[in-house]
């Protein structure tokens, strides 16, 4: 992996957040990486924890946009968590499974760039099927996988 520390967060419930540990501890890469790997509940916005108030030179975060009134916080988090480095980048994973909302997932980049980021898109890749074959709308979106990186623009 080559990173020191990962955290592994997800909504403050201790389900998930169980969930999330005992798939780190099952996990042979990451307890063969050397790695310090923790799972901990957090809400977007909200201050962080202390082990995660030193920031961070890569987020991953994937199959978040769905959620639209969020935007905002989502946003402030990224803000509070990254570096402030060149090298330092958020990478931003999506399918729409929603497509008739698309044009809303999209509008998180926009808001990222008002925001002091620059934004690239380095995927957009059509995968073989659909994820969740019951659901509505555009299968080609549905099967499509896009990826941007964040970036301070400095």
């Amino acid at each position: 992996m080559g990173a020191r520390k990962v955290i592994i967060t997800d909504y403050p419930d201790e389900d998930l957040i169980e969930n999330l540990k005992f798939n780190i501890d099952k996990c042979e890469y990451l307890n063969a990486s050397g790695s310090e790997v923790a799972a901990e509940g957090y809400l977007w916005g909200a201050p962080f924890s202390a082990s995660m108030s030193s920031g961070f030179d890569l987020l991953i975060l994937a199959d978040l946009l769905f959620n639209h009134s969020e935007h905002d916080k989502l946003l402030s988090t990224i803000r509070l968590a990254l570096k402030r480095l060149p090298s330092a980048s958020a990478l931003v994973f999506f399918t729409p499974y929603r497509p008739w909302l698309f044009d809303k997932d999209m509008a998180f980049f926009d808001l990222a760039r008002q925001g002091g980021f620059v934004v690239d898109k380095v995927l957009e890749k059509v995968m073989e099927n659909v994820m969740f074959i019951e659901d509505r709308g555009d299968e080609l979106l549905r099967k499509t996988v896009y990826g941007f990186v964040l970036r301070w623009q400095l």
